[in-house]
């Protein structure tokens, strides 16, 4: 009986949602003692029933938590979220730890910045053992807080400087990596408020602003795939000085800044090298952008670039005619 009901687990984790027919043909066993199975797995907490009679699916539990922001301790949350989650399913070690890591640097972005009444996590199990958590408060919203705090124009502008890591309102206390560095904890990362969404794909190394229906608090959605996502020293010493351990890379997705995929102007420059001396590492990624104007490379590459001579600029993704433009500018 264990080992059947092991191996009923291991499908479902494998299909993401299996019907009685499935399980009695792929084991091998009478549709009656499927039935069994998977009543009994419903009953212990480890699969959901959704619809009757032939239609009926069976799913892995999903994990639901609702806290109080007010005295909250994401580690003891973490505790509580990752004993549920063991009951379910096992996760691999590494992959695991990411988790961790980025769902408490979520919880306790939430606990010191949204102002909100509760935070809400809700954990699922999808197919080939993909693991997604989603967190989300009824506070201020992310983006309309660090719009505040910094005195940038929209969500788009907050996106462009959080994705540089080091922006913190809080100095004494925050050292401003939390968000950065989860956002490259794990395989996918969504977070969203005021109607858009800065999503970062580490599966192929992109970030994107899109839309979004949240328009009150903020929302994030931590994806991991199983052997796809990153250890957390690897994404540690991306971003690393390997001698004086200290944060002092960063990387811009260019596009992030750009009206469609044309850059021209000084200012759309200034933007995208806003603090950029608080490393001495700049990498700016082209990929997805199509034009850039004689002022915009002038501006980055020339300008900026001999004012702050201590800051080494790392242009990558750049199609020939970027590259020409940027060559141009960095000749002149």
């Amino acid at each position: 009986m264990i080992a059947r009901s092991e191996r009923l687990r291991a499908l479902v984790a494998r299909r993401g949602e299996v019907s009685n027919r499935d399980v009695a043909g792929m084991l091998r066993i009478s549709p009656a003692t499927s039935h069994r199975l998977l009543r009994a797995l419903v009953t212990a907490g480890v699969l959901e029933l959704h619809g009757k009679g032939p239609a009926a699916r069976y799913c892995l539990r999903h994990i639901r938590f609702r806290f109080r922001r007010v005295g909250l301790e994401e580690d003891r949350a973490w505790n509580a979220i990752a004993e549920a989650m063991a009951r379910v399913q096992t996760l691999p070690t590494d992959e695991l730890r990411s988790l961790q890591y980025a769902v408490s640097e979520v919880l306790n972005n939430a606990v010191e910045h949204s102002r909100g009444r509760s935070v809400s996590v809700d954990v699922s199990f999808e197919s080939r053992g993909t693991c997604v958590v989603t967190v989300r408060d009824d506070g201020v919203g992310v983006f309309r807080r660090v719009c505040k705090d910094f005195g940038f124009t929209s969500p788009q502008e907050a996106i462009l400087q959080l994705e540089k890591g080091k922006l913190t309102s809080d100095p004494a206390r925050h050292s401003g990596e939390g968000l950065f560095f989860t956002s490259k904890a794990v395989s996918l990362f969504r977070i969203e408020s005021q109607g858009v969404a800065w999503i970062v794909d580490n599966l192929v190394g992109d970030s994107a602003i899109g839309a979004s229906d949240t328009r009150k608090g903020t929302r994030v959605v931590l994806t991991v795939l199983r052997d796809r996502t990153p250890t957390l020293e690897d994404v540690f010493r991306s971003y690393t000085d390997p001698k004086s351990l200290r944060f002092t890379r960063t990387r811009t997705t260019v596009k992030l800044g750009a009206f469609g995929t044309t850059l021209i102007s000084r200012s759309e420059a200034r933007r995208i090298t806003r603090r950029f001396t608080d490393f001495t590492h700049a990498v700016l990624d082209f990929s997805g952008v199509e034009i850039v104007g004689q002022g915009f490379c002038d501006e980055v590459f020339r300008v900026f670039a001999r004012q702050n001579p201590q800051v080494k600029i790392e242009p990558l993704g750049m199609n020939d005619a970027v590259a020409f433009m940027v060559a141009r500018a960095q000749t002149t």
